[in-house]
């Protein structure tokens, strides 16, 4: 019976930690790292630790597949879960999706409206992280 009660505890303090270690890894990953050899992983997390939404970072992800913007995800951040879905809504992750990186660097982003510091955040991510796609 106590063994039973220790593995119980265990078993959820595990449940606990794993989540946190996930998003500690994440967070402290680094700027940028490749994958297979056509592909490239951005993460802006250190790139743009200085850039702050509303309520903080908001850090990206952004996927390079030879030459071309595959996909851009938010990271885990601590801006207001409705305004930051306007941002997602709004498109702006999406806007680059398809082009090629240094087609993608220079289009004009705009903020999303009821949103604007998040948003120019994400913009301001995206820059550096296509401006670190294309240097590599």
């Amino acid at each position: 019976m106590i063994n039973m009660k220790k593995s119980m505890l265990l078993a959820a303090i595990a449940a606990l930690l794993v989540p946190v270690c996930l998003v500690s890894s994440a967070r402290g990953a680094r700027p940028a790292r490749t994958a297979p050899a056509d592909t490239l992983v951005i993460n802006t997390t250190e790139l743009c630790k200085d850039v702050i939404g509303y309520d903080g970072p908001t850090p990206l992800v952004i996927k390079v597949v030879n030459g071309v913007v595959a996909k851009v995800e938010a990271l885990p951040n601590t801006e207001s879960p409705s305004y930051f879905e306007r941002v997602i809504q709004g498109g702006l992750l999406k806007a680059v999706v398809g082009k090629k990186v240094s087609e993608a660097a220079k289009m004009k982003l705009d903020a999303v409206s009821g949103a604007t510091y998040s948003s120019e955040a994400v913009i301001e991510n995206l820059r550096a992280g296509l401006a670190e796609a294309a240097r590599r």
